[in-house]
């Protein structure tokens, strides 16, 4: 992994690709996605088969799992998964509870006559995107599903990668089952989307689809919402982890950190921002020699070469800005002083704490969700959570008293914006 000096590193071209990590792929992407998607919206089934044989190279008859399906998963999952399972599951409902807004309908009355209210109400039909194939992420299961529960969605499914016979991972099909999730599809990608999006004879529509994907599935993602069909998260991209250290820092624990997050896929990104030369010099050394002893090897040597880097800043204190123009997924703080650096960062999905707030804590087990907006969109969206799956609703009423209390104001702006009939429908009310 190179090593930079900041000041210099800001005047590169480099600079400006880590900056922009897999984003800078989208637009290229756009054409492909969006002709794939048409040919969704118009063909249904006969396209997702189509593209499912294309790409994943398998032959699905019927996309949706069996209630059998299901059945046999437990039979082939071990007891030790699913004890982890059950506390991953405690932890993140207690955290995801807390979220839920208040019910209660708190009445404003602005004038006499006049009363608002407002009331929470939970998405009807909800896709949840769940990374497979390759890998396996039964935790993308819980970090979705757990959240559409709390809300209340009435109508959940998930929509999943199925692995080359076909099928998909027992692990998925038990933690779904086990959160009460039990509409869920075999299929991945583009083609996932683009079904959950506009609908065909065996896959339903929703109105909001959220998880994780790489590159092709967030654009997909975007199409889907620019076409006004559906609703989505935020760009949760490939993964992405900043570490701001210092000469207190333990670099075992930096390089096993930033290796745990590029070994997700060859277009993640791992970022060290530290004062520390010696730190520097010592994580670039590990990084070398541990690399080899993981099966994920290529994907971290890939993603290396792409977008991480080691950056040597003057001051803690541009590390800090480094990090908020960045706008990490996560960002880890491994220094002095940790949680007041932490009170300083601005833009991220997640920030961890101290130096034994690991990363992949995060991902699993401590409650928190690892759903996260990558690609710099920290700047302007959250992780997901229980707001994700809920709207607001207003509603209003006006007695005839009430209504005249603001009859002028109405009758004012009716008359600057020259919309005569908004006008008409205030006072027509007082004419008879």
């Amino acid at each position: 992994m190179q090593i930079v000096k900041l000041a210099q590193f800001k005047t590169t071209k480099r600079y400006k690709i880590i900056m922009k990590r897999s984003c800078q792929n989208y637009d290229a992407l756009f054409p492909m996605v969006k002709k794939i998607m048409n040919d969704i919206e118009k063909n249904g089934d006969t396209a997702i088969k189509k593209y499912t044989k294309k790409f994943d190279g398998i032959n699905i008859d019927n996309p949706k799992v069996s209630t059998n399906e299901i059945k046999t998963a437990y039979k082939k999952v071990s007891k030790q998964f699913l004890t982890a399972l059950n506390q991953a599951i405690s932890n993140i409902t207690a955290v995801h509870q807390t979220q839920l807004p208040s019910s209660a309908e708190k009445i404003v009355k602005p004038t006499p006559g006049i009363k608002i209210w407002k009331k929470w109400q939970s998405i009807e039909r909800v896709g949840l995107y769940v990374p497979g194939g390759k890998a396996l992420y039964p935790s993308s299961v819980l970090m979705n599903g757990i959240p559409a529960k709390i809300a209340g969605c009435k109508n959940i499914s998930i929509i999943t990668p199925p692995r080359k016979d076909g099928t998909i991972a027992p692990e998925i099909l038990v933690t779904a089952n086990m959160i009460g999730i039990k509409n869920i599809y075999k299929i991945g990608g583009i083609q996932a989307i683009g079904a959950l999006t506009y609908g065909t004879e065996t896959i339903p529509k929703v109105d909001k689809i959220v998880g994780p994907g790489n590159a092709y599935v967030t654009v997909a993602k975007m199409i889907g919402l620019m076409s006004g069909k559906i609703a989505i998260d935020s760009p949760a991209g490939p993964s992405e982890n900043l570490i701001i250290a210092d000469n207190i820092a333990n670099p075992k624990f930096v390089t096993a950190d930033l290796m745990c997050d590029i070994e997700h896929g060859g277009d993640s990104a791992a970022i060290l921002a530290t004062t520390s030369n010696k730190l520097a010099e010592e994580v670039r050394r590990l990084i070398k020699k541990e690399i080899n002893k993981f099966s994920t090897k290529n994907y971290i040597k890939q993603s290396i070469k792409k977008y991480s880097q080691i950056i040597i800043a003057n001051s803690i204190k541009d590390c800090i800005t480094f990090a908020n123009d960045y706008a990490p997924e996560h960002i880890q703080i491994m220094t002095t002083n940790s949680k007041a650096i932490a009170k300083q960062i601005t833009n991220a999905g997640s920030i961890f704490i101290g130096s034994y707030t690991c990363k992949s804590a995060g991902d699993y087990a401590t409650g928190a969700n690892h759903v996260l907006p990558t690609g710099g969109s920290a700047k302007m969206f959250s992780g997901l959570s229980v707001l994700d799956f809920v709207r607001l609703v207003e509603y209003q009423t006006c007695t005839k008293q009430g209504l005249k209390n603001i009859k002028k104001t109405i009758e004012t702006f009716a008359e600057v914006e020259n919309l005569p009939a908004h006008k008409y429908s205030c006072s027509i009310r007082f004419n008879q």
